[in-house]
């Protein structure tokens, strides 16, 4: 592809960076005019692995930057075509159709879960208001019922002292002292 120092390498026609061995990604941005979510894109699919060199900085070769390139021109072509065969090692052709068809599947899929938990637990909260309700007039009624009590006890503990007030005489008879001295 690249054989004197006149030949253009995706516009750029400067020798230096032909012949070096080590393109940054800056450079290969520049080379073929996309930024770096596509050199990744591209990277997936000529199935280039990323080096680093020994500043632990990312880099490509002459062969890669070729690869990038030739995968950037086919990239191009393809969305011409009614649909593009991907090939993953050792497996079957895919086609782009059968993988949006999978997808759309999927999101139906989702789509068709989501809505059934969502009924459901919206069938199980109604019935959990119908509950709170109850909880909230049974509380109430539990507190009514707490007051009813302590009224009971006090007018209880009113009667005893009545009762205790009174004194056993002859013949049967019964006298009234202080209530204020008898308390049980």
């Amino acid at each position: 592809m690249l054989k004197s120092k006149g030949d253009c390498f995706m516009g750029i026609s400067t020798v230096e960076k032909i012949e070096s061995k080590e393109f940054s990604p800056k450079e290969i941005r520049e080379m073929l005019g996309i930024d770096n979510s596509q050199i990744q894109e591209l990277c997936k699919i000529a199935d280039i692995k990323l080096k680093k060199n020994e500043r632990g900085l990312t880099y490509f070769t002459q062969d890669d930057a070729k690869i990038l390139s030739s995968v950037r021109f086919q990239d191009k072509n393809v969305s011409q075509l009614p649909a593009k065969t991907t090939t993953f090692k050792g497996s079957n052709s895919i086609t782009n159709a059968s993988i949006v068809q999978l997808v759309d599947t999927l999101r139906g899929i989702e789509k068709n879960i989501t809505e059934r938990l969502t009924s459901l637990l919206d069938e199980k909260l109604d019935g959990m208001d119908d509950v709170v309700m109850e909880l909230i007039r049974v509380k109430t009624e539990n507190e009514t019922m707490r007051f009813k009590i302590n009224e009971l006890n006090k007018e209880n503990y009113k009667l005893k002292k009545e009762i205790n007030s009174f004194k056993k005489v002859p013949f049967g008879f019964y006298a009234k002292t202080s209530s204020d001295n008898n308390l049980f």
